[in-house]
């Protein structure tokens, strides 16, 4: 579910540019729309505030005041009718930074003095701006103007060169970051900057920035909402289904189905041999394993260096050949460890291996509910353990 759940940003901000043109072509958009964007900042502030995700908070935050300072409020309020035209520059450049700075940072709150030097931060760039604008000081405005390449970029836009550069390094920085740690929030925030550099894109256009800066501020809402889903159900280790998730998914079992308990042999004694942090990347190892099991299973974390493997529809005898096959995998994968933190490092990784056992049951008259069924498992995988480990056992 997890990859689908990481599409959903994606399909939503294609969905809405086929729209947008589509409606700017033969239709009128509605003109309150820009007024609607604002009631999504507010809504994502909220929620950032509630779940005390700061992160979303303060990134919704710097596209509600980017979208005031981009319309006609900003000119009302100025008293300045070119004043969106001197600002533009600025903001554009400033924004993709922000959101790359406030996405970054941990979550230390929002009214705290953590939060409070967070706003002291927007605070200084509004002022910056403010007096740029205010006393039309070039030396200030200008800056944000300057071409990187002597050549004009074949793109027919108002974004200035030093707000594409800011936007292709902060797409890489973000790029390289969801590589090596895949998130929610993080995938989440890489749309949103990509909304966000098309409503700049089509800043000419009335209506383009509120469609796609609100656009972005719903993308949020939805990973707040899919980052508290993970939290609940996703075992924040491994990334596979937690217990929750089993519970809940074994309340959805009927008729024939099997299920098996996994346990990574003498796990204790890995860990004090080499420590939990290596402990941990092996059970985010056997975890990576167990999600390619075969034959319609699914893996959760049951809880310490046990897993459970559940097969609706399934017999023992269906089952058994999947649980094979994984366990052999499991047999077969390697761990490169580098040595513990502290000491010296290997120059070449050294090959550690683990295997697991597995007892599997399934539904029958005697073990008739779920809970049944999970308890046989258990007694079937303390079983293998007695037949020597490193086997399946029903």
């Amino acid at each position: 579910m997890m990859p689908i759940l990481k599409t959903i940003p994606f399909c939503l901000l294609a969905i809405v540019c086929i729209a947008y043109f589509q409606l700017m072509g033969d239709y009128m958009l509605p003109p309150n729309l820009a007024e609607l964007s604002y009631v999504i900042y507010g809504v994502g502030m909220l929620l950032g505030w509630w779940f005390n995700r700061g992160r979303v908070f303060f990134v919704v935050t710097v596209l509600a005041l980017s979208q005031c300072g981009l319309s006609g409020l900003a000119t009302s309020a100025a008293g300045m009718p070119a004043v969106t035209t001197a600002v533009f520059p600025v903001i554009s450049t400033l924004l993709p930074i922000n959101i790359f700075i406030f996405s970054q940072l941990k979550e230390r709150g929002i009214f705290t003095a953590w939060g409070l030097g967070r706003f002291a931060v927007i605070a200084f760039q509004l002022m910056y701006i403010a007096i740029a604008t205010i006393t039309n000081d070039n030396t200030l405005l200008s800056f944000f103007e300057k071409t990187v390449s002597g050549e004009s970029l074949p793109m027919d836009t108002a974004m200035p060169q030093s707000a594409i550069a800011a936007y292709s390094i902060v797409f890489l920085l973000f790029a390289l970051k969801q590589w090596k740690a895949k998130s929610y929030l993080n995938n989440a925030f890489i749309v949103v900057l990509a909304s966000s550099a098309v409503g700049l894109y089509l800043k000419a256009e009335s209506l383009a920035l509120p469609v796609f800066f609100g656009v972005a501020g719903v993308i949020l809402i939805i990973a707040v909402i899919q980052d508290s889903y993970a939290m609940a159900y996703l075992d924040e280790l491994t990334g596979v289904p937690a217990r929750r998730a089993l519970k809940e998914d074994l309340m959805k079992l009927r008729g024939e189905y099997a299920i098996a308990m996994v346990d990574i042999d003498f796990f204790k004694k890995f860990n004090d041999t080499y420590g939990h942090d290596v402990g941990d990347d092996v059970l985010r190892l056997v975890a990576s394993v167990l999600r390619q099991v075969t034959g319609g299973g699914k893996a959760f974390r049951y809880g310490g260096e046990e897993f459970t493997i559940v097969f609706p529809h399934s017999s023992i005898e269906e089952a058994m050949p999947h649980l094979e096959k994984i366990r052999e995998l499991v047999e077969k994968t390697p761990y490169a460890y580098f040595g513990k933190k502290g000491k010296a490092k290997r120059k070449s990784a050294k090959k550690l291996f683990v295997t697991i056992s597995i007892g599997v049951a399934e539904r029958s008259e005697k073990h008739s509910q779920p809970e049944a069924v999970v308890k046989a498992a258990d007694t079937a995988l303390y079983r293998a353990k007695k037949k020597g480990r490193n086997c399946v056992s029903k």
